[in-house]
């Protein structure tokens, strides 16, 4: 097929146009990767040789008014794009890229893929596309959670490879956890949690915006593996009102031993300890699974606790039990597949 994606993350788009393009689709985006198989705009993920190129495609992007054109195309596709594709497939701001424009764009194969972002609002604009013949892939279980829950054609995870994510040291001895922003965007990334259960700890947090808490700042893609490769445990946090993200995937299939925070804290929307899923993924010896039943002082202190024993033990048991579930859970070969099953 001819596959037109609509997203705002360069990081999952090159997971999806990889997979997508592995499955033999002619499969192009609107984003980082809109020049196809040369050098994407977001440094973060390397480019993809395997893409098709499609000047004609970016062309008409480049004639669209204003000054941001891939904006002012994902909010309007142009009819040369609608022709082309045979599916279109929305990532993000499903709001703004998806709904505005379903009557031009419901002829054909209209697809949205959830994200982690969708909350009651979400659920309840999409229900009635979903009546139109808008299919829904959900990336978590976790979502049948949300209020006026608009449905599924099916479950698929994120994914990612495990010959990419692989080689876990712990050299370094420290925590670490990698978010954009982790201090700035709380409450939905819990920068409290992880400055209150790491306190007294040594720990590092990275990505960017982490030079205003003691850390590097942004990170390029070989950099961020080799901390995920070095530190000796990684604390989860989460993003609300995410059930899980890819760093959660890519710090698991590295094999660091994780700790999840518990899902009390996910308190941004009141389901949200209903939508979240990180302790399950990570399995941290319940931990953050009983969370429900103790104040947030006691999780607290016994993430603190957990912590400082995993620093000082052979964590090689964990390791090897993270990676094999992570494979599990999100390897590229089983997520692949599913996609297969499901665009057939």
């Amino acid at each position: 097929m001819n596959i037109c994606l609509i997203m705002a993350h360069s990081i999952e788009e090159h997971d999806q146009l990889r997979l997508l393009r592995s499955l033999g689709h002619d499969v192009w985006s609107i984003g980082s990767y809109i020049g196809g198989p040369v050098e994407p705009h977001d440094p973060k993920r390397p480019a993809l040789p395997d893409l098709l190129p499609h000047d004609d495609l970016r062309a008409l992007v480049d004639a669209m008014p204003g000054e941001d054109k891939m904006d002012a195309a994902k909010r309007r596709l142009p009819d040369g794009i609608i022709d082309w594709a045979d599916a279109i497939i929305v990532h993000h701001f499903e709001h703004t890229w998806l709904v505005p424009q379903w009557d031009r764009i419901k002829h054909k194969r209209v697809i949205w893929r959830t994200v982690g972002q969708s909350v009651e609002n979400n659920e309840r604009m999409m229900a009635p596309l979903r009546a139109q013949g808008l299919q829904v892939v959900r990336y978590s279980p976790k979502e049948r959670n949300i209020p006026g829950y608009a449905g599924e054609d099916a479950l698929i995870r994120f994914y990612k490879d495990p010959d990419e994510w692989s080689g876990w040291t712990g050299d370094d001895g420290r925590i670490i956890n990698i978010t954009q922003h982790l201090r700035q965007r709380e409450p939905y990334t819990n920068w409290s949690f992880w400055e209150a259960s790491t306190a007294g700890l040594p720990r590092i947090a990275l990505g960017p915006g982490s030079e205003e808490i003691g850390g590097p700042g942004s990170l390029t893609y070989d950099a961020m593996r080799e901390w995920l490769r070095r530190g000796r445990v990684y604390l989860y946090t989460g993003t609300q009102p995410a059930s899980y993200t890819l760093g959660l995937i890519e710090a698991m299939m590295t094999g660091i031993p994780v700790v999840s925070i518990a899902p009390q804290f996910m308190r941004v929307f009141p389901y949200g300890p209903d939508l979240f899923e990180g302790q399950d993924l990570a399995g941290n010896g319940g931990n953050a699974r009983d969370g429900y039943k103790r104040s947030d002082a006691q999780v607290i202190d016994n993430t603190r606790l957990l912590l400082r024993t995993l620093l000082d033990r052979d964590l090689t048991w964990a390791s090897e039990w993270t990676r094999a579930r992570a494979i599990d859970l999100f390897g590229y070969e089983t997520i692949r597949a599913q996609w297969d099953a499901f665009l057939r």
